[in-house]
């Protein structure tokens, strides 16, 4: 099995991992309900994510320069109102959902395309392949909350 099928078998497992961990969690109303946590990931994996994954695929697919990336995330405040009446069941079917789609479309990148570069303020040159140890860190501090 090839590095990459083993990153996104991790992916899988994380997400198996953050749906358990939301699940089995004991919220004492600190912080992020599981619900608005795991809504906060799923936003993520569409604003941050999947979004710098095709314009890094689209920049190798019309041979430009590689994107140059900030860090950034959606607004705290908003994706907490956003998932307030969220039931977790809700939230888990989303995650898996999203999960679901990004290796799918992971999977359907040539290896070039894997291998798409940008430049990140914060992480310095980057490949799609790389970012997915990032996705996998951002998940761990968000499992890290489900306690």
């Amino acid at each position: 099995m090839s590095s990459f099928d083993n990153q996104l078998d991790a992916l899988a497992d994380s997400t198996q991992s953050l749906c358990q961990n939301a699940s089995e969690c004991d919220f004492k109303g600190e912080g992020w309900a599981p619900a608005i946590t795991l809504g906060h990931i799923v936003d993520v994996d569409a604003e941050v994510w999947m979004a710098r994954f095709e314009l890094m695929v689209s920049a190798v697919r019309n041979s430009q320069s590689p994107p140059q990336l900030a860090t950034w995330e959606p607004d705290g405040e908003k994706t907490a109102e956003k998932y307030l009446g969220y039931a977790l069941t809700q939230s888990i079917d989303l995650l898996k959902k999203s999960r679901s789609l990004m290796r799918n479309y992971l999977k359907s990148l040539t290896i070039d395309e894997r291998r798409a570069p940008a430049i990140h303020m914060s992480f310095g040159n980057i490949t799609i392949e790389s970012m997915i140890a990032v996705i996998l860190n951002h998940d761990e501090e968000h499992r890290a909350t489900l306690i």
